[in-house]
């Protein structure tokens, strides 16, 4: 069982790695919260509430609402 727990913590960190690398928009809110754990909230708050299409969605949801006077990059 701790094999498990221990693969999966690793698999998520190397997920999130990831999606920093290769996912601009996920970066760039990322940037704009101080920490990880503060985005996970925002999403589970708003994954709650909130439908939305699609990941790119969700995260142009957020930049725009994070910083709204800064202009869309992509």
């Amino acid at each position: 069982m701790a094999n498990l727990f221990a693969t999966m913590i690793l698999l998520a960190f190397l997920v999130h790695t990831a999606l920093d690398w290769m996912d601009t928009r996920y970066a760039k809110v990322r940037s704009l919260l101080p920490s990880r754990r503060t985005f996970f909230e925002h999403l589970r708050a708003l994954l709650q509430y909130l439908p939305f299409d699609d990941w790119d969605h969700l995260m142009r949801f957020m930049q725009q609402r994070l910083a709204p006077n800064a202009p869309d990059t992509s």
